[in-house]
């Protein structure tokens, strides 16, 4: 079966529900162009539902609200550094530059209460916007974010126009050549085995990463071999499929060594050894979250970037004595490396009950009731612990000086809580830096000769060059936002100049 549409966009995750809708926004009084959207899973979503710690944005509403003085520039620095000077100068700058209207189309178009803000890891201001909690029940942002869009989406299915339709359950097999080399539309099958042809004008590809591909053969394998079989917090449906894709038709691909593994993935007691880990939010060591070893140490500056922190942990947390365990898990089981991670009441408070609630539900986390309490459940000295919390909050006292592990941002005091929330984390496959190499228009670029091929885009995960060899905590949902809008913009004007 054939169909045409004029702009066909492959995946259903932030980036392309952004570049869906901007499409639809960008042509609503242009007679007969259409939109559709093919995605594999039966759903749309993909790892953007999963995000949990924020979207990254400078000079918006909140920061303003909140007082937070911060600029493009100073974002801008923060995520080249990240990328350890790896990441397109250009790109970047769009990026930061875009934010501001990025957080705000969310805020204003969608009514989303992007109201919290957070210093992560890497950041020199507080800029990640996340959502707080209603009626003491989380609101996970990623969750959010999709779900809003999503909504959206599926009422303009359902207006009758035949502007835009969506097809889950659609795996795209390959991209359809036209004469000139550029692209012409796309080939799925569908759940049943069904084969369909779509003819379109452009293409935007928003297929994601392939941080799911674990031990399979593939490319982790292929340019990151060291980490197969890593755990994973991403879901088996990432498998770089839009690389596959362009790559049949010269796409140039850039970075895809830069594989990024986060430094906490929770660790349940009741299923250790699990090969894909739920995601310890950032936002936990943000709003004061602290990382010790075994023996009650701490041995990093927790709101250091996260390839920093990943190292730490594998440095100082992979020995028998050294790598954190639940009490019903003995040496051997789970995994190699591990850490607590520990929050005070103060930052539990700040981080948000509803949402450790939801964590301990899932057994990924435990409260304990003052420092001994403490100290038993991570069966370590409670003179140690004591040692190590009272040494934190010295260093928070000392107004402007770093601490020994170059820590300088102390969100909250650790040593008197009341209480304390706490779990094992370790570290875990997470993101894709590396992908197709495209341009800050979107269009993705020939490997022969660096052209763009006509009629191919791409945004979100699934690209490559813009966060170099670490991503910045908050960057993806503002990459699938601002470049998969730019997508949708830029697919508008190549349709409306044929």
């Amino acid at each position: 079966m054939t169909t045409r549409a004029n702009i066909v966009v492959i995946g259903g995750g932030l980036a392309g529900m952004s570049a869906a809708l901007e499409a639809l926004h960008q042509t609503r009084n242009a007679v007969g162009v259409s939109v559709a959207l093919l995605e594999k899973e039966a759903r749309t979503g993909g790892n953007s539902a999963k995000a949990s710690s924020g979207i990254n944005g400078v000079l918006t509403r909140t920061q303003k609200a909140q007082g937070v003085a911060d600029s493009v520039k100073a974002f801008a620095r923060d995520t080249e550094r990240s990328g350890h000077g790896r990441s397109n100068e250009t790109l970047v700058h769009k990026l930061t530059e875009d934010s501001t209207a990025a957080v705000t189309w969310l805020q204003k178009e969608f009514g989303l209460d992007l109201d919290v803000l957070a210093q992560l890891g890497g950041h020199s201001a507080p800029r990640t916007h996340r959502r707080p909690e209603v009626g003491g029940k989380p609101q996970p942002v990623g969750w959010g974010i999709v779900s809003a869009l999503a909504e959206r989406l599926g009422a303009f299915a359902r207006d009758g126009s035949g502007r835009f339709r969506l097809e889950t359950g659609a795996r795209v097999t390959q991209l359809l050549k036209a004469s000139d080399g550029g692209v012409a539309g796309a080939e799925y099958e569908t759940a049943n085995g069904a084969r369909h042809r779509v003819q379109a004008d452009v293409v935007v590809l928003a297929t994601g990463g392939f941080a799911g591909e674990g031990a399979r053969p593939g490319f982790l394998r292929q340019f990151a071999p060291q980490l197969a079989g890593l755990a994973s917090t991403n879901g088996a449906f990432a498998t770089g499929d839009g690389l596959r894709l362009a790559s049949a038709l010269g796409a140039a691909l850039v970075d895809m060594d830069q594989v990024q593994v986060h430094p906490t993935g929770f660790v349940a007691a009741a299923d250790p050894a699990n090969p894909t880990k739920f995601l310890a939010a950032e936002a936990l060591r943000g709003e004061g979250g602290i990382l010790l070893d075994a023996q009650g140490a701490r041995f990093v500056d927790e709101l250091d970037t996260r390839d920093r922190v990943t190292a730490a942990i594998f440095h100082h947390c992979a020995t028998p004595d050294t790598c954190a365990r639940h009490n019903s898990t003995t040496s051997g089981q789970g995994p190699s490396a591990a850490a607590f991670l520990v929050l005070p009441q103060a930052a539990a408070d700040r981080f948000g009950l509803g949402s450790l609630g939801f964590y301990a539900k899932m057994g990924l986390v435990s409260r304990a009731d003052g420092v001994d309490d403490l100290a038993a459940a991570l069966r370590v000295d409670a003179k140690v612990l004591r040692k190590t919390l009272d040494a934190y909050d010295t260093a928070r006292s000392t107004s402007g000086q770093s601490d020994a592990y170059g820590k300088s941002v102390f969100p909250e005091a650790v040593a008197a809580a009341e209480a304390y929330f706490w779990g094992v984390v370790t570290p875990v496959i997470h993101y894709c830096m590396g992908g197709l190499r495209f341009d800050v228009r979107t269009r993705v670029l020939r490997a022969a000769d660096g052209a763009p091929i006509r009629g191919l885009l791409a945004a979100g995960e699934v690209t490559g060059g813009l966060h170099g060899a670490n991503r910045l905590a908050g960057n993806s949902l503002l990459e699938c936002v601002v470049y998969g809008r730019e997508a949708g913009r830029q697919a508008s004007m190549e349709v409306e100049a044929l």
